[in-house]
């Protein structure tokens, strides 16, 4: 996939938005960071993106439990983008939650890649960005 340009990170919680950041950038992995902190933000933010590749992240960052619009309901508005465009971008379903089904769940969708347990150690961060 070669180096990331945009990532999205759609997270309610603002002090995982600013760690992430800072973790991003102390292992010196140069992109923009894109802030979502519900599932709808992000999701009128793909919808208006659709045909525009540039804008896009390449990697996508997803919480489970957010107001508003939670992981599951974003990722189900998600499937609706077309597919060619869902194809460019790597999906991971990051959070705290420890719950056996959200892990089920997120295995069996086929646009998440892998369940990530928060906190992200910097090995793991290393594993997504490759």
């Amino acid at each position: 996939m070669g180096k990331l340009k945009k990532v999205a990170v759609i997270d309610d919680d603002q002090v995982f938005q600013l760690i992430i950041k800072k973790q991003i950038e102390m292992n010196n992995f140069e992109c923009e960071i894109l802030s979502f902190f519900n599932g709808q933000e992000a999701f009128d933010f793909f919808q208006q993106n659709v045909g525009n590749e540039e804008a896009l992240p390449e990697l996508v960052m997803l919480d489970v439990n957010m107001p508003v619009k939670n992981g599951w309901d974003f990722l189900q508005d998600y499937q609706t983008l077309p597919s060619e465009m869902r194809s460019k971008i790597k999906l991971y379903m990051v959070t705290s939650s420890v719950i056996q089904s959200d892990i089920d769940k997120a295995n069996d969708n086929e646009n998440i890649i892998s369940f990530v347990s928060k906190p992200i150690t910097n090995e793991k961060l290393a594993e997504i960005f490759v």
